[in-house]
């Protein structure tokens, strides 16, 4: 069974997928991401380090991604 973990190629993160409800704000270059545990939190906060250096990410609970525009 092979793992679906992203991996560094070229300097560049591939084979790592977004979390699927996340909300991308171009004008101010963050990233709304809905976070319900703590191990969530930790796990997606070192990938967006890697994966996005140039956006702040935001994560928010279900009131504050829903009051964004997402959809759950």
């Amino acid at each position: 069974m092979k793992k679906q973990y992203p991996r560094v190629r070229n300097g560049k993160l591939e084979g790592g997928a977004l979390p699927s409800n996340h909300i991308f704000i171009e004008e101010k270059k963050e990233v709304w991401v809905l976070c319900q545990s703590h191990l969530g939190a930790m796990a997606i906060g070192s990938y967006f380090k890697s994966a996005f250096p140039d956006y702040q990410l935001c994560l928010c609970n279900r009131e504050t991604f829903l009051r964004l525009g997402g959809k759950i």
